[in-house]
């Protein structure tokens, strides 16, 4: 009697296994993807949308640039979720599919297009089960996941890269304003040096430990937010110059320092950008000698 009812549990389970993976949503063939086009391809973006700036985004020797409506280095971390849109696996696909159809899945003058070169995909509606996306691209419309369209109806602010300063420019110079035990800002900056793979610094104080530790806290500082500095509310501190020189280049970069209660804006001007890091990390950024 056991074992008949062992034999009757083995064969449910089996059952239901068989139901999962017949009923499992899957995409048509592990090999079927959007587009046969390799990311690699791709050194132009263009973002469509109804109602918004468009934007333009181009692949260049020092990477990814924000063209327009802003011009700034990219975030490549946005970049790359956009250019996975071209090995997205496909649930389902429609070819010769009528205007009519086509209109009832969402695709019309409103739609938002990505164009990657010369390719051009456009996006419709969800289908309201799945929540799958419905993409057209070469006359064919494919069912996706929806990973790439709320992206695309962020601001242009956004695509701009959160690192103030890239992994390929190592900092060998800075001059930068310290602060006191009374978190007040000094008027005279300190200039820390690099020479013979060494930090050296104005100050004798500053250990190289800790010179090394400040110098490694700017080349990876990460901002919460990028903004145009004409949109952005800068408050009424005092103003200080930071300037920065790199390996193999000349001419140094220059940010000007505002601060409030919260944040530390940091003004590139010559991108016109504003980096707002939070007021946490001026222990870290600025030396207390």
């Amino acid at each position: 009697m056991k074992s008949r009812y062992l034999i009757n549990f083995v064969l449910l389970v089996l059952v239901l296994v068989l139901f999962w993976f017949l009923n499992k949503p899957s995409p048509t063939s592990q090999q079927n993807t959007v587009s046969e086009i390799t990311q690699n391809e791709i050194t132009n973006i263009v973002i469509s949308r109804s109602g918004l700036d468009s934007i333009t985004l181009q692949k260049h020797a020092t990477g990814w640039q924000l063209i327009s409506p802003l011009q700034a280095p990219a975030n490549n971390t946005r970049i790359k979720l956009l250019l996975s849109l071209l090995t997205t696996p496909i649930y389902a696909q429609l070819n010769q599919v009528d205007s009519a159809k086509l209109n009832q899945l969402g695709f019309n003058d409103a739609s938002t297009i990505v164009q990657f070169n010369d390719h051009i995909f456009q996006f419709g509606t969800t289908e309201p089960i799945s929540q799958h996306r419905y993409i057209l691209h070469n006359n064919s419309v494919y069912l996706i996941d929806d990973n790439v369209a709320p992206l695309l109806k962020a601001n242009a602010a956004s695509f701009i890269d959160n690192k103030l300063i890239p992994l390929k420019r190592p900092i060998s110079k800075i001059s930068l304003p310290t602060i006191n035990q009374q978190q007040e800002w000094s008027r005279k900056n300190i200039i820390i040096e690099q020479k013979d793979g060494h930090w050296y610094s104005d100050i004798k104080t500053l250990s190289a430990d800790q010179l090394t530790t400040l110098i490694d806290a700017w080349q990876h500082a990460y901002a919460l937010q990028v903004l145009p500095i004409g949109k952005t509310t800068l408050p009424e501190s005092t103003r200080h110059t930071i300037t920065i020189w790199f390996d193999n280049q000349t001419d140094p970069i220059e940010l000007e320092l505002q601060y409030d209660s919260r944040t530390l804006y940091l003004s590139y001007y010559s991108l016109n950008l504003s980096y707002q890091l939070p007021i946490s990390l001026r222990q870290q950024l600025f030396p207390n000698p």
